[in-house]
């Protein structure tokens, strides 16, 4: 008894659905990546800031303790 192997395409509608949320969800991941690399250089140079010099200290506390 031999086994059929499935070597049909998708459905043509299929395809058209998969071209048109491929850019889309390509977009939001780079627009993701992009917004996540921002945000961690922010806290980079500020937590260079705060190691390398001791001015901006009690603003850091004023700002972080003080509601």
């Amino acid at each position: 008894m031999t086994q059929k192997t499935n070597t049909s395409t998708p459905n043509p509608s299929l395809q058209e659905q998969l071209l048109v949320a491929s850019p889309l969800s390509h977009d939001v991941r780079t627009a993701v990546l992009i917004v996540s690399v921002v945000a961690n250089l922010i806290v980079l140079t500020t937590w260079i800031a705060i190691q390398v010099t001791s001015q901006y200290d009690t603003q850091l506390a004023t700002l972080l303790f003080n509601s």
